[in-house]
């Protein structure tokens, strides 16, 4: 195997599973682990999260689901970032069956209470399914620019 075959980028899906980091800050981690996903697949100019307005999006979604997984979902059990057809998709896996509910009317003079609305802003679409283990919240947004 020529070593440029051993370093080339995997452009296929990402999985993190928290269950195996208990003692690790899940928001700071999963942010993390989507910079080095967007860095390997060269997405965003710049270093992580680059200057891609649509990079700092992904980042910036991540932050506010994974949050929510570990606020009101009782705890982030896992994180998959995947790629196709110029589109990221982003599913926090929580130990939660409740619906994520956004508040509504969003306030913006308030402390809290505005993850979902942006979630909601800067996503094409958002959802959410119950799984095994509680559910899985998604999201897809414009995949960032290569440079």
């Amino acid at each position: 195997m020529s070593s440029s075959a051993a370093t080339a980028p995997s452009f296929g899906p990402r999985h993190l599973d928290f269950l195996l980091h208990d003692d690790v800050d899940r928001v700071a981690a999963g942010v993390e682990f989507v910079r080095a996903a967007l860095a390997d697949w060269h997405l965003g100019a710049g270093p992580p999260p680059g200057d891609d307005e649509r990079a700092v999006d992904v980042v910036l979604v991540t932050a506010e689901l994974v949050g929510n997984a570990e606020r009101h979902g009782g705890g982030t059990r896992s994180l998959d970032v995947e790629r196709r057809d110029g589109r990221l998709r982003l599913t926090i896996h929580d130990r939660s069956g409740l619906p994520p509910l956004p508040v509504r009317p969003h306030r913006a003079g308030h402390a809290s209470g505005h993850g979902l609305y942006i979630v909601d802003r800067l996503c094409t679409a958002w959802g959410w399914e119950r799984d095994s283990g509680g559910k899985a919240v998604w999201a897809e947004l414009p995949a960032p620019l290569a440079p």
